[in-house]
Formats: C-alpha cells, structure tokens, sequence
C-alpha cells in the first residue's frame, strides 16, 4: 500500500460516524445557528434528536455570545472592538457548524456543548 493511500485509510478511519440528513431537516439545520431562530427547530423538530443537538448548541452560541458582547460593552474602548472581533467570530463559527450539520457531523463546540448539554 502507497503512504498516501495509507494516510487516506487512516483519515477515514478517524471520522466518526455521521448521522443522515433528511431533505425536510436541512432547513431546520441552517436555522439552528442563526440566533434566535434557532427556537424554530427546537420547538418545532420532534422526531430527530440530530435536529435538537444543533438547535440546543445554535441556541447556547447565541446566547453565550451575546451576554460576552454586553458584558464587554462596559469596558472602555478595548470592550468595543473585542466585541466586535467577537461577533465576526460567532459567525464563523456558525458559518462552520452550519456546513457540518448539514454533512450530517456533529461538531462540538468547546464549552458551548458543554453548556448546551445541561439543558
């Protein structure tokens, strides 16, 4: 076996498995992480548990990253562009769990999942 083939291997054995994707939950998916949207699919999505993980963690990301940016908002000057780098960087990562969600990928997001599990 070539090296290349054999890192090829290595790589597919390392991806956990992914969950299907239902035609009718990819909107539901990309509604998941984009703010309070996100209560449609957690409400609304019963029958699959792939939904509701993405709701919950879109939900908490939200949340966590709007309390940061008011928190930061009483620091002087500093506070302001933090929360503005912040934001840009709620909607890359949102841009990032959106693409894997509907790869059928549960990405876990480091505390936010640990949040989101709580509840």
């Amino acid at each position: 076996m070539k090296p290349e083939e054999q890192l090829q291997a290595s790589v597919q054995t390392t991806q956990g498995p992914s969950d299907v994707v239902r035609e009718q939950d990819k909107i539901m998916l990309a509604l998941a992480y984009l703010g309070l949207l996100a209560l449609i699919p957690l409400l609304a999505v019963n029958d699959s548990s792939f939904v509701r993980w993405h709701a919950k963690n879109g939900l908490v990301l939200w949340l966590t990253s709007f309390v940061a940016v008011l928190l930061l908002q009483f620091v002087w000057l500093w506070g302001q562009y933090l929360g503005c780098l912040g934001m840009v960087g709620v909607v890359v990562v949102s841009v990032v769990a959106i693409s894997k969600a509907l790869k059928g990928e549960r990405w876990r997001i480091p505390l936010v999942s640990d949040l989101a599990e709580k509840f």
